[in-house]
């Protein structure tokens, strides 16, 4: 006899095999069980999650020859489905019978009742394939079959389905089978079988199989096949799938900065045949764990323990921020990888690009950052403001501009305010005069400053007897605002965070600029 693969041998054949889909189970159940047997049903989802396995089971529930235990799996009626032999249950795959005709040979059948007895029960695979002519012709017996008959309609694309077929069916949704659902049958189906695996490579092949428990069996097959036990490794090999422990690597070295560790890195792995195209995928799915991980602690998202520990162990070497930037920067570097010729290169280039923000942090630490770093360097440059600190100043230019130099960072400490006007001038200094010029928007200091003049000057007098102060008002003088304002740090810590740009530039009221 040929081989039976596992996806085949281990059905589902009860409503108890089935794994994942509870609601559904349920309202089966319930139906049979109160006789309340809906003429059409729609069954929608991913594939692989057990839509016409389902079918089937509500096939022989409805023929079972067993009045307490439907469906009994013993009986000849089940035996004869489970076998496919069955004259009452009738498979019909509409992606190859989609005309009108085929629909015409259905309604001609559908009126004459099952020489075995019991319900007929028409399954329609891919019912979404059927072409609108052919809905339109299957409407009315739809609506009102024979009371034998119960139509099922499989699909993974419900939405093609037009309203009016849906409105006469019930509507059953299968979601997709838990990872941890998976692996429990995996598990057993090894031990059925007397297959020897790793408890993490049974978790990947589980992952990889996105919620089908079909794929998961055919993947089970293929690597039992493959190696006689079945690693990581060998999954890993098998699927072209990376190692976890070379994306933490990589991961650890981007968030370092550590570039020259990049570079080998990537050269190893390209010495080794490495797809980059499968490479970024994965990377996006670890950084997303590992931004699931970082915002929320006690976030147990679908990763083994083992990969957890080192999500977690990661997590803690960088900020929410910083991974947000990496994993959109790796997200839109990802089509680019995808399309090119050269995908080794733009891989490289954008770990090494995201390398450059190793450093990275939240704007608003920066803001606080640079405020202190402003504060710390202001309170370690100013010199104490006494008499005795000018005694010895001789009454020339250079001397006036020491003596207005340590009057404003002694005024920054007493006079804050006043003393940030006066920073907006420029200032020339002419033997005993100090001439302060408010060009453009400075120039709204310059009536303030008017009125604390006669204090600045009776102050500065202690110290020059003979010091003049004037104020002068200019037009507005053009000045490279753009460059002013690309050079600023608050200004370069935003675009960096952002990725941002620069589209206009003005000087907003009081003459500071607005980005």
């Amino acid at each position: 006899m040929s081989y039976l693969g596992l996806a085949r041998k281990y059905r589902p054949q009860k409503f108890s095999d089935l794994i994942g889909q509870e609601i559904v189970v349920k309202i089966l159940e319930n139906s049979i069980k109160s006789n309340k047997i809906a003429h059409a049903y729609v069954f929608s989802g991913p594939k692989g999650v057990g839509k016409t396995s389902t079918a089937r089971i509500l096939a022989k529930a409805l023929n079972c020859k067993d009045l307490f235990n439907k469906p009994c799996d013993k009986c000849s009626s089940c035996i004869a489905i489970k076998e496919a032999r069955a004259m009452n249950v009738i498979e019909i795959d509409a992606a190859s019978h989609t005309s009108v005709e085929n629909i015409r040979d259905l309604r001609e059948n559908v009126k004459y009742a099952s020489a075995e007895g019991g319900y007929k029960v028409y399954i329609i695979d891919e019912a979404h394939m059927l072409s609108q002519a052919a809905f339109n012709a299957f409407l009315k017996t739809l609506e009102e079959p024979p009371m034998h008959v119960v139509f099922v309609l499989a699909t993974t694309e419900p939405r093609k389905i037009p309203i009016t077929v849906m409105s006469r069916c019930q509507h059953l949704q299968f979601k997709r089978i838990p990872i941890n659902f998976i692996r429990e049958r995996l598990r057993f189906i090894c031990e059925q079988e007397g297959i020897a695996a790793e408890e993490e490579a049974l978790y990947l092949i589980a992952s990889n199989a996105e919620g089908s428990m079909r794929d998961a069996l055919t993947l089970l097959d293929q690597i039992s096949s493959f190696s006689e036990k079945i690693t990581t490794d060998s999954v890993n090999l098998l699927l072209g799938h990376t190692d976890i422990e070379i994306l933490a690597k990589l991961t650890e070295f981007v968030i370092k900065g550590e570039k020259e560790r990049i570079i080998e890195e990537i050269e190893s792995l390209n010495d080794k045949g490495t797809d980059f195209k499968i490479l970024v995928r994965d990377l996006i799915y670890f950084l997303r764990n590992l931004l699931m991980k970082k915002f929320l602690p006690t976030y147990r998202p679908d990763i083994s323990e083992f990969t957890e520990k080192i999500v977690t162990k990661l997590s803690e070497l960088t900020s929410e921020e910083h991974l947000i930037v990496l994993l959109k920067d790796l997200i839109n570097a990802e089509l680019s990888i995808k399309n090119s010729l050269f995908p080794r290169i733009i891989f490289e280039l954008t770990l090494l690009k995201l390398s450059l923000m190793s450093h990275f942090q939240s704007i608003d630490k920066t803001i606080e950052e640079l405020k202190g770093r402003g504060h710390n360097d202001m309170e370690k440059n100013v010199t104490p403001y006494n008499k005795k600190d000018f005694s010895t100043l001789e009454s020339d230019s250079k001397d006036i501009a020491k003596i207005w130099e340590n009057y404003l960072e002694q005024l920054e400490i007493n006079n804050h305010l006043l003393a940030l006007k006066l920073k907006q001038a420029k200032v020339q200094f002419n033997e005993n005069e100090i001439k302060l010029i408010f060009n453009g928007g400075a120039s709204v200091h310059a009536e303030s400053i008017k009125e604390s003049l006669p204090e600045i000057i009776r102050e500065l007098r202690e110290f020059y007897p003979e010091v003049k102060i004037k104020i002068d008002e200019k037009e507005h003088e053009k000045k490279d605002i753009r460059s002013e304002a690309i050079n600023n740090p608050l200004v370069k810590k935003a675009l960096q965070l952002f990725d941002g740009r620069i589209y206009n530039i003005k000087l907003k009221k009081g003459g500071s600029i607005d980005v």
